[in-house]
């Protein structure tokens, strides 16, 4: 077995079925020309399999595909808007010494971080300990290109990288993290629970200087339901209790409202689209959603190790592939079901796998997979509760 038949076997039967025994992945490499037992297969999923395919990822990664430009809508207004965020994947205890987990030396896990142009499509994927804080991982870029938008959420809340934003003409939308300190034009503190309890019901809009280095943004608050207030007070008091410290009166009078913290002027952003690029960081959410649940990226029918390390490259090898197809195929339709799509993927795998070493056929497929994406996985629109391709569209006109 060569090292590329071997990595066809695992990616493309993972892709054609995230869940696929030991009998499925041997049939696969059959199909790519590999004949051996089912024994012989287990044999190498081993350390250096598990290196290898490691190495397989770090090269796949380091390929930029990109989709063609967006419609007119509230992205294309950003050169690129990113979002940064990650996962983590429990291993076996025996691989503590590859992937530390988050609780202690005994303890194996992998974080999946990931920065997203979400506009475009193009996609970096950095692994590491689980322990390893967010901001500490590959997934923080610091040189994005001028008049591009960082999109990130309160994990990724830093103060330093937002003033070097503003440096180089880069625009930043983040949630307020409450305690950060916020001071008006004039340099005074204000206490940001008073001083929006006198706009009732109304949305704020403001200039205000952010935390000690006196940061300029704009400050929108924007009034939440009753309904909703009480749902956010009570999850509050649940971490309060698990972490036996009560919550602080600020963060339960902040409750009432959703607050960003934004350098975006209001010639491009107004205050009442501030919702709409809040609903586009849960996109990356969306992302690692479709990846444990459609590719089982977390799930492994195994318990020897290396072969439970070996599934996790062989699935996001295979999620990563599966998402160049969409940037592709579909990607420039705003309306597109990416959980659609990814189902259609699964039924075109094994197409592929036979294609591929005939470059001919392989476009053959991939323009056939392309029209069947383009005619099965649209999604429809709604007049009550728009999706977030309706904002980005309606929303066009500051």
């Amino acid at each position: 077995m060569s090292g590329a038949g071997f990595a066809q076997a695992l990616v493309f039967s993972f892709m054609a079925q995230p869940q696929a025994t030991r009998c499925e992945v041997r049939q696969t490499a059959a199909s790519a020309g590999m004949l051996l037992s089912t024994q012989g297969l287990d044999k190498r999923m081993n350390g250096k399999a598990a290196y290898f395919l490691d190495s397989l990822l770090a090269e796949a990664v380091k390929q930029v595909v990109c989709a063609h430009a967006q419609p007119r809508s509230l992205l294309s207004r950003f050169k690129g808007v990113y979002i940064s965020d990650s996962t983590v994947v429990a291993l076996p205890s025996a691989l503590a010494a590859v992937f530390e987990g988050v609780n202690g030396a005994q303890d194996a896990a992998v974080k999946v971080a990931v920065q997203w142009d979400v506009g475009a499509g193009g996609l970096g994927v950095w692994l590491g300990e689980g322990k390893v804080h967010d901001q500490r991982t590959g997934a923080v870029t610091p040189n994005l290109p001028a008049g591009s938008l960082r999109l990130n959420d309160l994990g990724f809340f830093n103060l330093s990288t937002f003033a070097e934003d503003v440096e180089h003409q880069r625009y930043f939308f983040s949630r307020y993290k409450v305690g950060t300190l916020v001071y008006d034009e004039d340099g005074k503190r204000l206490d940001l629970a008073q001083e929006l309890a006198g706009h009732g019901q109304q949305a704020v809009d403001r200039a205000i200087y952010l935390g000690s280095e006196h940061l300029p943004c704009r400050l929108i608050a924007l009034p939440v339901s009753p309904q909703q207030v009480g749902k956010r007070r009570r999850r509050l008091a649940e971490i309060a209790r698990k972490r036996q410290h009560p919550p602080s009166s600020q963060a339960l009078a902040l409750a009432a409202w959703t607050l960003y913290i934004t350098n975006i002027p209001t010639a491009l952003l107004a205050t009442h689209q501030a919702p709409a690029l809040g609903a586009t960081r849960w996109q990356i959410e969306c992302l690692f959603k479709r990846w444990k649940s459609q590719g089982q990226l977390a799930t492994s029918r195994s318990h020897n190790p290396y072969r439970v390390l070996c599934e996790f490259y062989a699935k996001l090898l295979a999620c990563l592939i599966q998402h160049w197809l969409l940037l592709v195929s579909c990607w420039h339709r705003l309306e597109r079901s990416l959980y659609q799509a990814t189902q259609l993927l699964h039924k075109r795998a094994f197409c592929l796998l036979d294609a591929l070493h005939h470059l001919p056929t392989l476009i053959l497929v991939l323009e056939r997979t392309a029209q069947l994406l383009a005619l099965t996985c649209g999604l429809s629109t709604r007049s009550t509760h728009p999706l977030t391709f309706q904002q980005w569209i309606e929303d066009t006109a500051p």
